[in-house]
Order: structure tokens, then C-alpha cells, then sequence
């Protein structure tokens, strides 16, 4: 599944999931996050895609 670039997208892509009838393939989050999670390695991106996402989420306003 490859990432979604655009707000629509990421939308587009939860409603797809929400209505897919598989429970496992999303989930609400626990609202915490694990200790552990700020010593984890950071994904590899090599084409920046989730730093392009950021900030276009940011010109977007979210």
C-alpha cells in the first residue's frame, strides 16, 4: 500500500479501511505513547516523503 501525499488521500484511504469490514486493519490508538518510542531508529525515507507530508499538512492548516 503505498503512502498517502495528500490530505484527500490520507482520507480517502481511512474511510476505504473504516468500511473494509477487517478489524485489524485499523485500529483506534491508545492515546499513549511508549517509553521506548523516542530511543526506537527513525524509518528510513529516502525521498523525504513524510517530511513533504508534514509540511503539507501545514500550509493545509491542520
Amino acid at each position: 500500500m503505498e503512502m498517502p501525499k495528500t490530505r484527500g488521500e490520507r482520507r480517502k484511504l481511512i474511510k476505504k479501511l473504516a468500511s473494509s469490514g477487517k478489524p485489524e486493519d485499523i485500529r483506534p490508538g491508545t492515546g499513549k505513547i511508549p517509553d521506548e518510542f523516542w530511543t526506537m531508529p527513525r524509518p528510513k525515507d529516502p525521498e523525504g516523503l513524510l517530511l513533504k507530508a508534514l509540511l503539507e499538512d501545514r500550509r493545509e492548516g491542520r
